[in-house]
C-alpha cells in the first residue's frame, strides 16, 4: 500500500484494542524491525486489502510473515483480507484455529457453562 494507513489496518488494530489496549498499525506497515501489520500481545497479523471481488491468501506472504516469526513464541500469525465490496476475511493455520475452539470451549465449561 501506500504511505496513507490500511483502512482494514486500522480496523483490525481498532477490534484488537478489546483484548489488548495497546494494539496499534505498524509504523511503516511491516516494513520496520516490527513483523507484520498490527502490532498487539496475541497475534502477528498481515493485512491486505484487494481491490477485486475475490481474495486470494498469496502462499508467498503467508510464509514470509511465518518465516520473521521468533522462535518458541506464543503469538499466532494471522492473516486479514478485505475486497473491494469491503468483506473481511481472517485466515490462519487450520491446528492454531482448533487450537483457539478447544481453548475457549474448554474455559467455558471450566466454569460451568452449559453445552446447548
Amino acid at each position: 500500500m501506500s504511505d496513507t494507513k490500511n483502512l482494514l489496518e486500522l480496523y483490525v488494530a481498532d477490534k484488537l484494542k478489546k483484548i489488548d489496549k495497546y494494539a496499534r498499525p505498524t509504523k511503516a506497515s511491516g516494513a520496520s524491525t516490527e513483523i507484520g501489520d498490527i502490532l498487539n500481545k496475541f497475534f502477528f497479523v498481515e493485512c491486505k486489502m484487494r481491490t477485486t471481488s475475490s481474495v486470494t491468501i498469496q502462499r508467498k506472504v503467508w510464509y514470509e510473515l511465518l518465516g520473521k516469526l521468533p522462535l518458541k513464541t506464543k503469538k499466532l500469525p494471522i492473516y486479514a483480507l478485505e475486497n473491494k465490496h469491503k468483506d473481511r476475511f481472517i485466515a490462519l493455520d487450520l491446528d492454531d484455529f482448533f487450537r483457539i475452539i478447544y481453548t475457549l470451549y474448554c474455559n467455558q465449561y471450566a466454569r460451568g457453562g452449559e453445552e446447548e
